[in-house]
């Protein structure tokens, strides 16, 4: 536990106002604890998520290999989708809170500014960015089934990509409805008791 003592004894020596009424030293302590308890549960789930597209990368592939009959098209359209998928999966590991790394020994103002920050970051990329992600999927399946759907006419062709683009869309949006709500269950109190705490330390001074 060497990252809370040097919590405690940064935030100890940080004495808040008279009128603020919580102790520095059980502050530090609490917080950081739910924040690695924080780092701990998204670490779970993010395995999870990273299995699930590792079984769907290795279905893809086993599919393409165990197709009758191969093509460029298809190899470029699997390939594209494992891509962005690994592409995807280094940007969202690489903006996960990391609680061991950040500064604890340092002004407890600038360790609180860091997990805001990362929070600020991971809220941003999936309200702006995360359709990027999706467009890049989108793509790569629309290019593997332009092969797959070979023996069909062209309207059945052009209405099953159609069909493709509307349900995939409706994915992206909902998943970030669906990451959004789970911010403001999960991240929110988080950010708010930080600010409160930001907040008191700055009236001391």
């Amino acid at each position: 536990m060497i990252e809370i003592d040097a919590l405690k004894k940064n935030w100890q020596n940080q004495k808040p106002a008279a009128e603020n009424k919580y102790n520095p030293e059980k502050i530090a302590s609490d917080s950081f604890i739910k924040l690695k308890k924080f780092e701990k549960k998204q670490f779970r789930i993010n395995i999870g998520k990273t299995i699930g597209m590792g079984l769907m990368i290795l279905y893809l592939f086993q599919s393409m290999l165990l197709s009758s009959t191969f093509s460029v098209i298809k190899l470029v359209g699997v390939s594209w989708i494992v891509l962005s998928v690994i592409y995807f999966l280094i940007i969202y590991w690489k903006m996960q809170l990391k609680v061991n790394k950040l500064n604890v020994q340092g002004n407890s103002l600038d360790f609180i500014d860091e997990v805001l920050e990362n929070f600020t970051i991971q809220k941003k990329f999936f309200k702006e960015k995360f359709w990027i992600f999706g467009a890049t999927l989108l793509i790569g399946l629309n290019i593997l089934y332009v092969d797959l759907l070979k023996d069909l006419t062209i309207p059945e062709r052009i209405g099953f990509h159609f069909l493709l683009v509307v349900l995939m869309l409706a994915m992206i949006w909902g998943g970030i409805k669906i990451r959004m709500f789970r911010f403001r269950r999960e991240y929110d109190p988080i950010i708010k008791e930080l600010i409160k705490i930001k907040e008191d330390l700055k009236d001391k001074k």
